[in-house]
């Protein structure tokens, strides 16, 4: 991932480290929702938010990915 798409927010050789340390998304109770997000991409906007200091509700849209599934990934 380094080398990929989100390289500016994540260092080579760390998505290596975080990859097996990532919980897969669980199917909600509610049902719905859209397509699951890369786990790439999650990990690069949780990076994204740590990193700068922004709010959750701040979270650029180039993600593709909303805050609160964000957050609630975050939290898993």
């Amino acid at each position: 991932m380094g080398r990929g798409t989100w390289s500016w927010i994540v260092p080579d050789g760390l998505w290596e480290i975080a990859e097996p340390l990532i919980p897969p998304s669980k199917v909600r109770p509610q049902g719905g929702g859209t397509q699951d997000t890369p786990d790439e991409t999650l990990f690069a906007a949780i990076i994204y938010v740590l990193v700068s200091g922004c709010a959750w509700r701040a979270l650029p849209p180039c993600f593709g990915i909303s805050k609160s599934t964000a957050h609630r990934r975050f939290l898993t």
